[in-house]
């Protein structure tokens, strides 16, 4: 299996892979301010955006990439406040209200170690997996790996190991046909025409910045009631970086799972991995910093599997 990936990234592509930060900016008395100036940043925006509050003083900065983000609320004769590490994941409406306080000096109130956004305008059965969760709990580490983990799917085969990588399994959940189901990626519909349900290709599991697993309620978006695999790759920075990996799972790490009692019913072996190699790169940057980024991704997995064998004699051939 073989995967590459490559991306020039100016702006975000469509809304189904971003979010939104909205709100209302008030005075200390809770009366509406308009005219503040929402600022808000983040390493995955080429450029801060902007916002100012209306005379109801609300405000809304929409198709904003996932990421960490800080806003910034500032109005003359008021304190400014920073509001730090708001993580945005795919399809959220995070709602960040603000109270500011009256200050004879120019000074900045930072606020940081947010609690989890909540998205009070969702409605649907969705599972989002961040970054971290894909790198950091282990997995087969392809897409129907962390389709398993969603709750309601249902899989008609495990991927153990990295044993099934490579094939795509069938799923599905409350109730909907395979041929239901919907894949996106970076927003554009991929699913595949001449198998419908199921993906097109196979991906490099590095390339991926987050996914998202819905199982119903989802908005118009999704076109049928089936599940919905919408998956996010990553993108450049203004800063160079990238990583590298090798994995290898292989028969000599394995322990012998054939008991004594499965010996003498004439089992030989178990179900071994023999070798799978799993190993790629990837890498991104600044073509103009400020103004446009790259970033691409190689991967290549290989897979040697054993199968159960038996040595059982017929009862005629028996002592």
């Amino acid at each position: 299996m073989l995967a590459f990936v490559a991306l020039a990234t100016a702006v975000p592509v469509s809304a189904q892979t971003t979010g939104e930060i909205y709100g209302k900016v008030t005075d200390a008395s809770g009366s509406v301010l308009p005219g503040v100036v929402i600022t808000v940043a983040s390493p995955v925006l080429l450029q801060p955006q902007t916002a100012v509050t209306t005379a109801t003083g609300t405000y809304r900065v929409p198709s904003l990439p996932i990421g960490v983000y800080s806003v910034r609320f500032e109005l003359t004769g008021f304190r400014t406040v920073v509001r730090e590490g708001l993580r945005l994941e795919i399809g959220l409406n995070a709602q960040i209200n603000q109270a500011l306080e009256i200050s004879a000096v120019e000074e900045a109130i930072s606020v940081t170690a947010e609690t989890p956004l909540v998205d009070v305008k969702d409605t649907s059965r969705t599972t989002r997996f961040t970054q971290e969760a894909l790198q950091s709990i282990p997995s087969a580490r392809d897409p129907w790996v962390i389709l398993e983990q969603s709750a309601g799917v249902a899989m008609d085969r495990q991927n153990v190991g990295g044993s099934m990588s490579g094939q795509q399994s069938n799923f599905v959940a409350r109730g909907a046909a395979m041929s239901q189901q919907k894949w996106n990626l970076d927003g554009v519909d991929i699913t595949d025409m001449s198998a419908t349900g199921g993906s097109p290709v196979y991906y490099d599991f590095d390339a991926f910045e987050e996914m998202q697993i819905s199982t119903g309620g989802a908005d118009v978006t999704m076109q049928s009631p089936g599940v919905g695999v919408n998956l996010v790759t990553k993108s450049g920075t203004d800063k160079l970086k990238g990583s590298a990996r090798y994995y290898l799972t292989d028969k000599k790490f394995q322990s012998f799972n054939v008991s004594d009692e499965l010996r003498t019913q004439g089992a030989s072996t178990g179900n071994p991995i023999l070798n799978i190699k799993d190993y790629g790169m990837e890498v991104g940057g600044p073509i103009k910093r400020g103004r446009a980024w790259i970033w691409g991704s190689y991967g290549k997995a290989t897979s040697t599997s054993g199968s159960t064998t038996s040595t059982r004699r017929p009862p005629s051939a028996r002592p």
